[in-house]
């Protein structure tokens, strides 16, 4: 879908064989007197059926809160802040918010991951936020290539050298998670990513790479009709989780 003279966007979402989806994402455009200001985001609940669920939407509703906040903050003609900062301050929110809900007894254990973009059209940059094993991948002419680090236990091991990467996607313990949204110490990383036309950001949860490698993506001109079909291919190859893309186009 554009949703600017030079902005495409696309999103797809399946609950696979799961009973519930506890995927949650957005696409949120905000028009501000600079230009558009775009939110992306896709979370993977955790702690069951409906805790997972709200975990995923709660993270992700804190952080459509902070960047309407920063919309409004634009038009009242205030100064512009860094992107880094917006998506740091949204993040601070998603952490405290997830983890009040989980000190409730009906709620215990919950957690989420949350990956996100935010991009400023007037800059041509944007900046991704990132805690879990969901994943960025920056894409375009030259391929895709990854632009965040899974906090995964089986993803430290790889990067200390005691698993191959093939390893550890057959690993046993390749669902665990050192860090999350509800995790104790919840620290999340920041990636700053300039686009060019014809480059673009994508967002997934483990449900599509895990059954579809990377190198067998293919983001064509329709961008909606390339994620529908990653999406079908991760449901031939077993589906046994809810698979999610976000992605974002600079044309």
């Amino acid at each position: 879908m554009r949703i600017a003279p030079r902005l495409s966007v696309a999103a797809v979402s399946h609950v696979g064989r799961r009973q519930n989806n506890e995927d949650f994402h957005r696409v949120l455009p905000l028009e501000t007197p600079a230009g558009l200001l775009l939110l992306l985001a896709v979370a993977d609940g955790m702690g069951g059926l409906e805790a997972g669920e709200w975990a995923s939407k709660l993270a992700i509703e804190a952080l459509s809160a902070v960047a309407r906040g920063y919309a409004e903050h634009i038009q009242s003609g205030r100064p512009a802040v860094g992107l880094a900062r917006v998506m740091e301050k949204g993040f601070l929110l998603a952490r405290r918010r997830v983890e009040g809900e989980a000190e409730r007894s009906e709620r215990r254990g919950m957690g989420t991951t949350l990956t996100a973009f935010l991009y400023a059209d007037w800059l041509k940059e944007g900046v991704v936020g990132h805690i879990g094993d969901s994943r960025a991948y920056r894409f375009g002419p030259t391929g895709v290539t990854r632009l965040t680090e899974d906090h995964s236990w089986v993803a430290e091991r790889v990067k200390e050298g005691v698993l191959t990467r093939t390893e550890a996607e057959r690993h046993p313990y390749r669902n665990v998670l050192t860090r999350a949204l509800g995790l104790p110490e919840a620290r999340f990383d920041l990636v700053e990513v300039r686009l060019a036309p014809g480059e673009g950001v994508l967002l997934v949860t483990d449900g599509l790479y895990g059954h579809v490698p990377e190198e067998e993506w293919r983001l064509g001109r329709d961008l909606q009709a390339s994620l529908e079909a990653m999406v079908a291919e991760a449901l031939r190859q077993g589906g046994d989780d809810n698979v999610t893309a976000v992605a974002l186009r600079v044309e």
